[in-house]
């Protein structure tokens, strides 16, 4: 007898869905469940909780989100670094929407506070390339994780004021044509051009 293929991949693409479309609180393990097409019980045997599959899932984007950033970051220049930043920001919002809005978005307190301490974070990453754009010839004055903070903001509020408001602003996921003007603002939050 062939033993069953796992269905855990399933299950953790039904989980984003489910977290990034209706927040955690209101997603409930029957509705991952159906998403994926098994069993709670099928479920179970892969995470024992809601919350160890939303720590997991956490994780998971959050190691993903600061490989890309951490690999954009080794441009020649800082500025240079924090331009393709920010243009794989936008670029992982679209190969990834679900993933992306769970992790920056939805994630509960709960699996945020549960990033192993060995995950470098990525506004840690962006205050890093900030700290060396202030040794190359400076950004503005400021602590560099509220700085990158802000750049980060500038990013994600076009995001999601289309998630919240589809039609105040272009629709992020499906138009990059404004994309030159959400990464000139978020180098223009650091005193960068």
């Amino acid at each position: 007898m062939t033993p069953r293929p796992s269905q855990r991949s399933t299950i953790i693409d039904a989980a984003l869905a489910c977290f990034a479309r209706n927040g955690y609180d209101a997603t409930r393990i029957r509705d991952i469940a159906e998403a994926a097409g098994v069993s709670e019980g099928a479920l179970y045997r892969h995470f024992t909780s809601k919350e160890d599959l939303a720590r997991e899932l956490h994780v998971q984007a959050m190691a993903t989100f600061s490989e890309e950033l951490q690999d954009a970051a080794d441009a020649p220049t800082s500025t240079e670094s924090l331009r393709k930043m920010a243009a794989r920001v936008l670029t992982l919002y679209r190969e990834q929407p679900a993933a992306f809005v769970y992790a920056l978005v939805q994630a509960p307190p709960a699996a945020v506070a549960s990033m192993p301490d060995h995950h470098e974070l990525p506004i840690d990453i962006i205050a890093s390339v900030i700290e060396r754009a202030r040794v190359e010839g400076g950004t503005r004055a400021g602590d560099s994780r509220v700085l990158a903070a802000c750049y980060l903001g500038c990013l994600m509020q076009p995001i999601m004021l289309s998630l919240s408001a589809p039609g105040c602003v272009l629709d992020v996921l499906a138009d990059d044509t404004q994309d030159a003007t959400m990464v000139d603002a978020a180098l223009g939050t650091l005193g960068l051009a």
